[in-house]
């Protein structure tokens, strides 16, 4: 405790935080890539490629984006977390799904990312969403618990060695971060997301991964959707009908998630630029190559593919109730943070790591920011289990 309270109070320069990184890394389980050439011959030419979100408030991307970016024979080994307190977990999204199978030694991991979809080493999986080996940097785990209990979770160095080393044992040759700044996301203004990024940045390069960043808003929640399945439905959606794909209420969803996209496949050698990644990213969102990989990637982990082909058959929250608009005006914004918390309430989010979740709970939104509304118009609907809990989410 005494070392983490001197990092807080001396902090530590770019080399240092690396080497912590690397330390942490080198305490448990890496992906060992080489290992698995019995599955496939070329695996140490093929270009691992990764993503990290510092987490906000329908933050869906992931679900969307590691398929769309195997669909161009990027290999995507995504681990990722559950949620706690106002933000939302991706494992927790996924889970929601029947069967879906999340916990997975490394060596598993990669042996399903490389597994041939059709038989032959042409066509392999290359996306899988899962949690982190509980053998993979465990002295994160203990320094975490440490940092709690010191008041230290927010110290910069510590930060970033904890996002880091957990992304750098994946070994990835590339990897992109989505920092995010405002009301939802821990960082609440850009300067301090930008000092976050920089130095994550700089971890990972000295540690020998090509890395970028990009700065995004998280004033408002991402899409329509907020709770598991409901997030979940959204995406599906998103992939399988190109109307959906470009609705007005999904569009600040879908934008991240293909920048996030472009930037991955330019460094991935994918695209000429960020422009053309863009440009390329989006193509294969619409025509249909994303939500066939996804439905790949789902059968893979033992995910009911039924469920995700005919999702409008998944059984609702037992209560409902509807947001009305009080006035005639425009919506100007939907305070993510707020959003949150009634998450928690209504069961869709946890206030302890090891309470559970409800995953038909949440909130559809029927308007997004900068839609113009009518007096009585539906603003959103509030899924519940939590009957006692509904009354006040609607006031909320």
């Amino acid at each position: 405790t005494a070392w983490l309270m001197a990092i807080c109070l001396n902090g530590m320069n770019g080399v240092e935080t690396a080497a912590l990184c690397d330390a942490m890394v080198n305490s448990g389980e890496v992906m060992n890539w080489s290992s698995c050439t019995s599955i496939c011959k070329n695996v140490n030419n093929l270009h691992k490629s990764d993503k990290h979100s510092t987490g906000g408030v329908g933050d869906k991307v992931s679900l969307i984006l590691a398929p769309l970016v195997a669909s161009f024979d990027l290999v995507v080994p995504m681990m990722a977390g559950r949620g706690l307190g106002h933000t939302g977990g991706t494992i927790d999204k996924l889970e929601s799904i029947p069967g879906y199978r999340t916990q997975y030694t490394s060596e598993e991991f990669a042996k399903l990312l490389l597994s041939s979809t059709d038989g032959s080493d042409d066509k392999r999986l290359n996306a899988a969403i899962v949690s982190p080996s509980k053998a993979m940097v465990p002295a994160d785990k203990r320094m975490y618990a440490l940092r709690d209990v010191t008041s230290t979770v927010s110290c910069l160095p510590l930060q970033i060695s904890s996002i880091m080393s957990k992304k750098i044992a994946e070994r990835p040759d590339s990897l992109v971060l989505d920092v995010k700044f405002g009301l939802g996301s821990f960082n609440k203004n850009v300067e301090e997301s930008l000092q976050l990024a920089s130095g994550m940045i700089e971890a990972g390069e000295l540690c020998g991964i090509n890395t970028t960043a990009l700065v995004t808003r998280m004033d408002s929640p991402l899409g329509y959707a907020v709770g598991n399945w409901l997030e979940v439905k959204e995406c599906i959606e998103i992939m399988s009908s190109r109307e959906a794909a470009l609705s007005e209420l999904s569009a600040d969803l879908v934008n991240i998630t293909i920048a996030l996209a472009g930037q991955m496949l330019v460094q991935g050698g994918k695209a000429s630029n960020l422009r053309d990644g863009v440009a390329k990213a989006k193509e294969n969102l619409l025509n249909g190559n994303a939500w066939n990989k996804f439905r790949e990637m789902v059968s893979a982990q033992g995910g009911n593919v039924d469920t995700i082909d005919f999702p409008e058959q998944y059984s609702k929250a037992k209560f409902s109730a509807d947001v009305k608009s009080s006035q005639t005006a425009y919506l100007t914004s939907i305070n993510a943070l707020e959003v949150g918390l009634v998450g928690v309430n209504i069961g869709a989010g946890r206030k302890t790591v090891d309470e559970s979740i409800d995953k038909r709970a949440g909130i559809v939104f029927h308007k997004r920011p900068g839609m113009s509304v009518v007096e009585g118009d539906i603003l959103a609907t509030v899924y519940t289990e939590r009957a006692d809990q509904l009354a006040t989410a609607v006031q909320r």
